[in-house]
């Protein structure tokens, strides 16, 4: 991966540390370990909408629906209930 959004480091009980690209999914926050040497198609994909990398999961829904606009409908019917309480 050219430009990989993170670094995971993990270490066993002998102390044997291991280091793996990651990036996290635009549609599910999840994040996803990059393999070396594989084909983008099989670690899920980019959305053509959003232009985001998406996990596999996300990528065979077919349908573009960005965390960021999770979280906005979530805050928009916050403020929407607590208008409705005054």
């Amino acid at each position: 991966m050219r430009s990989p959004g993170g670094i995971l480091i993990c270490t066993d009980v002998t102390g044997a540390a291991r280091e793996a690209d990651t990036f996290t999914c635009a549609h599910c926050n999840a994040v996803v370990i990059v393999k070396p040497m594989t084909d983008p198609a099989e670690m899920g994909g980019r959305c053509r909408m959003c232009d985001g990398l998406i996990c596999k999961r996300c990528a065979a829904r077919g349908v573009c629906d960005p965390f960021e606009e999770k979280l906005k409908r979530i805050e928009a019917s916050y403020h929407a209930r607590r208008s409705y309480a005054a």
